[in-house]
């Protein structure tokens, strides 16, 4: 092991981790070493998801819930099923999101209301409910999962914007508000990524997945003494 990274072994909780960029990063995150409770709504999507996992999950822990993190209760019995699962909790990845591109005449007040609930409130109930938990590990982690929507504005993103923005004031508030537990918080904004997400059609130059997780796992092993703040993730072959 170097001595210039964190130990591996962690335990940790993904949000949104039945597909798309939060299954990538479970893989990922289980072939490192880590063990790994991932959380979804859709209960056939957690079953096929743990069947993935549970083939690469060699000697390492991993097992998931169904959670609605828009609802603090929810998340907090969720948080508690990790934490029993994995006998802890070392990282916290908020990774659950939804996005929708409308013009604010097209965009509903309950379109409106999901993205806030899910992409910002979501994120407060998993921090709030992770909290107790992480401030028992040496080794704490969170890693909210932002986008570059949150410093670019697009036409079309009033709601998927705004959930963004305020996702990056959040972490930099929250990363001064945990800073005196020990506690790491680093923001991860991706641009395109060939997930499907909000409708948008792949193409060959976004990023995948995989390379998303790797930078999570990346800011896993770092040393305590250099927390990663924020990164950017561009598309590096675009023509």
């Amino acid at each position: 092991m170097s001595a210039s990274k964190q130990p591996l072994d962690s335990k940790v909780l993904i949000t949104g981790g039945t597909a798309g960029i939060g299954l990538a990063t479970a893989e990922a995150l289980l072939g490192e070493g880590h063990d790994v409770f991932i959380c979804g709504r859709n209960k056939q999507k957690l079953q096929d998801a743990l069947e993935k996992l549970d083939s690469v999950a060699v000697g390492r822990k991993v097992s998931g819930a169904i959670c609605d993190v828009r609802n603090y209760d929810s998340v907090c019995d969720m948080v508690d099923q990790a934490t029993g699962a994995m006998g802890g909790l070392d990282a916290l990845v908020n990774n659950a999101g939804i996005g929708l591109i409308q013009s604010i005449e097209d965009l509903s007040p309950d379109d409106w209301r999901d993205m806030i609930d899910i992409n910002l409130t979501g994120v407060f109930n998993c921090c709030k409910a992770a909290l107790p938990a992480l401030k028992k590990s040496t080794k704490a982690n969170i890693i909210n999962l932002g986008s570059r929507a949150g410093r670019y504005a697009f036409a079309g993103g009033t709601a998927y914007n705004a959930t963004k923005f305020g996702l990056q004031g959040f972490s930099e508030a929250l990363y001064l508000d945990l800073s005196q537990y020990g506690i790491g918080v680093s923001l991860v904004a991706p641009g395109a990524v060939a997930t499907g997400f909000a409708g948008v059609e792949d193409e060959p130059w976004h990023l995948l997945p995989e390379d998303i997780a790797k930078v999570i796992a990346d800011i896993l092993s770092n040393n305590k003494r250099a927390n990663v703040n924020w990164v950017e993730i561009r598309p590096g072959l675009r023509r």
